[in-house]
């Protein structure tokens, strides 16, 4: 989940016509611990987005952009974020880093055409050469190679080599290269009151967002305008999902047993890593002892977390939506929840 890929998307998909940004790339991180891939776009006079999320060295960035804008050719900059003294000390920097400044025309297709691919949940594989001579590409599920300028035969060999099932970001001698899964998935059944909030804080993390139900006076952009999907079905069916797979995850906040059960039992045969059902203890226990006298495997029952959520306190639909988006978040980073000032490390 990189919510700084799409923000850079989304920025740069917003630049009026005629835009000719300087994209700059992360393409290595030292000691800084900085993760790789992330990207800014430089205009005259304005910055979109950040490589360093902190601020370190944008001067020398800016600076280096300028030149490269009018230079007009591609520059791969090392740059010193400060000492590890700096870094012990609270800035936010520190260790060498390395940035490759790509001029981009005004006319580019490159990454309308990667925004328009990310938005319909392809894979994406993209290649950004190093150096002075620099011809970033990006090769589509359909095997069409979108660029700028004619890339290297080389290195479009290389992208297709690259893994479609998992994520990966590399650099190698010549480029660095990425494989970018489409975004991963919050799937909330319910559009009462937490659905407003949690679609919009999932959204904001980069999770793609659909939202189910069987009331069309609920289910309405005015009322979800942070959901990507809207799923309607009709009163007298079972809720209608989308396609589930190991990157979805999935909110049951209906309160309804005639959804919950049919659901349950399709969503825990999916193999989906989080499936959680927001009701109070015994009411959810409840739902769980039904599913078994059913016939569901109670293995697969123990894979519902209910109540959903970590332990925040709050009571409100926004409080409780950010504690069921951050153990979302937890289960998928590998996360224990507890507060970092009580780890010993």
């Amino acid at each position: 989940m990189d919510e700084t890929f799409d923000d850079f998307l989304k920025a740069v998909a917003g630049l009026p016509a005629g835009a000719a940004p300087v994209v700059a790339t992360l393409v290595g991180a030292g000691e800084s611990r900085k993760p790789l891939g992330r990207r800014a776009a430089f205009l005259e006079g304005e910055t979109l987005g950040s490589v360093t999320l902190g601020g370190c060295a944008e001067g020398a960035l800016r600076r280096a952009a300028a030149e490269v804008r009018a230079a007009g050719q591609p520059r791969l900059l090392d740059i010193d974020l400060g000492g590890e003294e700096a870094y012990e000390f609270g800035m936010t920097c520190a260790g060498q880093a390395s940035v490759q400044l790509t001029p981009t025309p005004a006319d580019s297709s490159l990454w309308s055409a990667v925004a328009g691919a990310r938005a319909r949940g392809e894979v994406l594989r993209l290649v950004t050469p190093l150096g002075a001579q620099a011809v970033p590409f990006a090769l589509l599920p359909s095997g069409e190679v979108v660029a700028d300028a004619d890339p290297d035969p080389a290195l479009v060999a290389q992208a297709q080599a690259l893994p479609l099932d998992s994520e990966a970001l590399e650099r190698r001698a010549a480029a660095f290269f990425e494989t970018r899964l489409p975004p991963a998935e919050l799937v909330v059944v319910g559009a009462g009151p937490i659905a407003a909030p949690l679609s919009r804080l999932g959204r904001t993390l980069g999770l793609r967002v659909t939202v189910c139900d069987d009331q069309p006076g609920r289910l309405t952009r005015e009322r979800l305008p942070d959901a990507h999907a809207l799923l309607l079905s009709r009163p007298d069916e079972d809720l209608r999902l989308p396609p589930l797979s190991a990157r979805s995850h999935v909110v049951i906040i209906s309160h309804d047993y005639g959804h919950e059960v049919p659901v349950l039992r399709q969503v825990l045969g999916a193999g989906v890593p989080y499936v959680a059902m927001v009701a109070s203890r015994r009411r959810g226990q409840a739902v769980l002892r039904f599913l078994a006298e059913i016939g569901v495997d109670p293995a697969r029952l123990a894979q519902v977390r209910s109540p959903a959520g970590l332990h925040l306190g709050a009571e409100t639909p926004a409080g409780i939506a950010l504690s069921i988006l951050s153990e979302v978040v937890a289960v998928m980073h590998g996360g224990s929840g507890e507060p970092l000032s009580a780890r010993a490390r």
